[in-house]
């Protein structure tokens, strides 16, 4: 049974690694598909996922991956105030046009 999915592959490993120090039986699926992004259509079907493998565990899965998505940070973006860009917030510069990041430079 899927239990977790998201296009993020090292997000499903440590959520799986998380379970299974909890001692729920489960696995990663799909996370080799990841590599052919573009070759093959790529939707919420074909995400790597971890999968629970005892179905009565389904309960006891399903708190800790709540509680781990309740302390996960958002995903923090900064919008370039040149092109207007989405851009992730580790990265200084515009990916697109290399502006600085204004609010990063005043810290």
């Amino acid at each position: 049974m899927k239990i977790f999915s998201t296009a993020n592959v090292i997000e499903v490993h440590i959520v799986c690694e998380l379970l299974k120090s909890q001692r729920i039986h489960c696995q990663v699926r799909g996370d080799g598909i990841v590599g052919l992004q573009g070759e093959l259509p790529f939707d919420d079907s074909t995400s790597p996922c971890v999968w629970l493998l005892d179905i009565s565990q389904h309960e006891q899965a399903l708190s800790i991956i709540e509680e781990y998505e309740q302390k996960t940070p958002p995903d923090l973006k900064w919008q370039c105030t040149q092109c207007g860009e989405l851009n992730e917030q580790q990265f200084g510069l515009c990916w697109k046009c290399s502006e600085i990041n204004r609010d990063e430079s005043d810290l």
